[in-house]
């Protein structure tokens, strides 16, 4: 094989599971406060009803593509989730050769621009602010009116929680029939924390599912 075609295949070849998780690895190591995820493409850290993550996608190429988003931990079957990132142009892939080399730019790069800050404590109330401006440019959805519900019930704004509940039940429905199990399994969970605010325990019932979710 002439080195043309080595090179080729070295820079179109995917990467391996093997080589992902090395790579991942190594940036989990300058976030030592966070946990690796389970199947080693991802780390993250958690804060009351929510999830930060960031994850590597292994691209069709011999390059990985660093990913930032929020979940909640509250409704983990529905996977409700905001705030999906990826990096500006210039960072947004590497390709595995070049990994040594643009490690510390692609580092930098992740923490300018993932919001929230990923090297500051996980606050909620900014969790919440940045998740209500991406929500208002665009039409309500149930996974955003989801995800806000639980954010303001956690911080105790129960009117508000309650206007993301009620907001929740009149979205569009999904063009898919029948309605997917996740989208029904969070207007029921919509329903339910409406309950629980007019009960007074929204933020004990918010608990209790994510440390069911903890002790998975």
């Amino acid at each position: 094989m002439n080195d043309k075609r080595a090179t080729l295949l070295k820079k179109y070849t995917p990467m391996s599971k093997g080589q992902l998780k090395t790579v991942v690895s190594e940036y989990a190591a300058r976030f030592p406060e966070w946990a690796v995820f389970v199947d080693g493409t991802a780390f993250v850290r958690r804060s009351g009803p929510i999830q930060q993550m960031i994850w590597f996608q292994k691209m069709s190429s011999a390059a990985y593509r660093p990913t930032h988003g929020i979940s909640s931990l509250a409704l983990p079957d529905a996977h409700i989730r905001m705030l999906s990132q990826v990096l500006d142009v210039k960072h947004r892939e590497v390709e595995h050769r070049w990994h040594d080399r643009k490690f510390a730019d692609t580092l930098a790069a992740m923490e300018q621009q993932f919001r929230p800050d990923i090297r500051k404590p996980l606050d909620i109330a900014e969790v919440l602010a940045l998740c209500e401006a991406e929500a208002a440019a665009m039409p309500d959805t149930t996974n955003n009116m989801a995800m806000l519900a639980i954010l303001n019930a956690w911080l105790g704004r129960e009117a508000e929680a309650l206007d993301c509940c009620e907001r929740m039940q009149r979205c569009p429905l999904p063009k898919l029939a029948p309605m997917p199990e996740w989208e029904e399994a969070m207007r029921v969970f919509g329903r339910n924390l409406v309950k629980a605010v007019h009960a007074g325990s929204a933020r004990e019932v918010l608990e209790a599912a994510t440390e069911n979710v903890k002790a998975r």
